[in-house]
């Protein structure tokens, strides 16, 4: 799934290297490549719902490559040497760079059937994530959090907290915010210094993860007491044996993640037509069941097991809980957002 490195001002001259030593994949026009984030629940749905189903449909071979690296697509396409054609990432970048590192696509009449303001010209959303607060139970067996403020409160629940320090644009920073009282319709612009004194609370009892994988393998290892998570990982929690984490339904920040087509990518078409297969209902609903993720189009219906649906911020009981994240806001101020993270994260 989703996963940002704060860091990435990286390597530009190692990756235009290895950028230049790659050829694009699949000479012929009957093959493309497809980038997501690793193996794990996420890719492996993908694989699953679209990649396995495409591939046999269509005759079209199709070359699974990870993970998904922001600045090494940039680096490919300013070298003119573009090896991947169809992309998962955040939705921040389909916004910054519609058009100078994106090509458009066009997904026909398929462009009603996803949530209000998640559509670009440049990227096609495929999976929504929501940000929850769970907790542990063998820590809390009785009066249990029952809020976001309570995340925040070390008084009246004493106890190791965690979360993913390396990607402040999934939803923790609204967290803090919802739990300090501010109303979802007031959120944007985000007053990130606000948040950062909200956490500053807790920054003693604060574990920052580097990876969703870190933070799910310690909570499945009881090294933990409260934790906020993406939803898709609260499933995968779940499934590794964490059964002893309960979900606290409170306002819940949803984002989600986008399909592009890099600009230059030498099988744009193939890719066009893939995301359009991707985003149609059935396949929708196939990778959404599959990953524990929710489906990005309006009129998919996942079927979901017992785990997935006991922390599935999607469903009709919780609806009223959802809060859509600003991604315009996002695409305008995440470098400035994250370098303040950055500091006070290390500072």
């Amino acid at each position: 799934m989703r996963q940002k490195k704060i860091m990435v001002a990286v390597l530009g001259v190692v990756l235009f290297a290895a950028t230049a030593c790659v050829g694009s994949p699949g000479a012929s026009g009957n093959a493309f490549t497809f980038v997501s984030y690793g193996a794990g629940t996420y890719q492996n749905g993908q694989v699953s719902a679209w990649v396995d189903p495409y591939q046999q449909e269509k005759g079209v071979k199709i070359t699974v490559d990870s993970p998904t690296d922001n600045a090494k697509m940039k680096v490919m396409t300013e070298s003119g040497k573009v090896a991947w054609d169809a992309v998962d990432t955040d939705p921040f970048y389909a916004r910054q760079y519609c058009g100078k590192y994106l090509e458009k696509i066009d997904v026909g009449a398929l462009a009603s059937s996803f949530p209000a303001g998640t559509l670009t010209a440049c990227g096609v959303p495929d999976a929504l994530f929501g940000v929850e607060l769970m907790y542990n139970t063998k820590t809390y067996p009785k009066n249990p959090p029952t809020s976001l403020a309570d995340f925040f409160d070390p008084v009246k629940f004493p106890g190791k907290r965690i979360i993913n320090g390396n990607d402040p644009t999934s939803g923790i920073v609204e967290a803090a915010l919802l739990g300090d009282g501010v109303a979802p319709a007031a959120l944007y612009p985000l007053d990130v210094n606000r948040a950062l004194k909200v956490y500053d609370r807790i920054k003693p009892d604060l574990t920052f993860a580097t990876t969703y994988g870190q933070e799910q393998q310690a909570m499945v290892g009881n090294q933990a007491d409260m934790a906020l998570l993406v939803s898709s990982r609260a499933y995968s929690v779940l499934k590794s044996g964490g059964t002893f984490w309960k979900p606290v339904w409170d306002k819940v920040p949803v984002s989600w993640s986008d399909l592009v087509i890099p600009k230059g990518s030498p099988h744009k078409d193939l890719a066009q037509q893939f995301i359009q297969y991707a985003s149609q209902p059935a396949q929708a609903a196939r990778f959404a069941s599959a990953a524990g993720v929710g489906p990005a189009n309006t009129t998919a219906k996942a079927t979901l097991d017992g785990l997935a649906q006991q922390v599935d911020p999607f469903s009709a009981a919780h609806k009223p809980d959802e809060v859509l994240m600003n991604a315009d806001w996002w695409a305008r101020n995440e470098n400035n957002a994250t370098t303040a993270w950055t500091k006070w994260m290390t500072g």
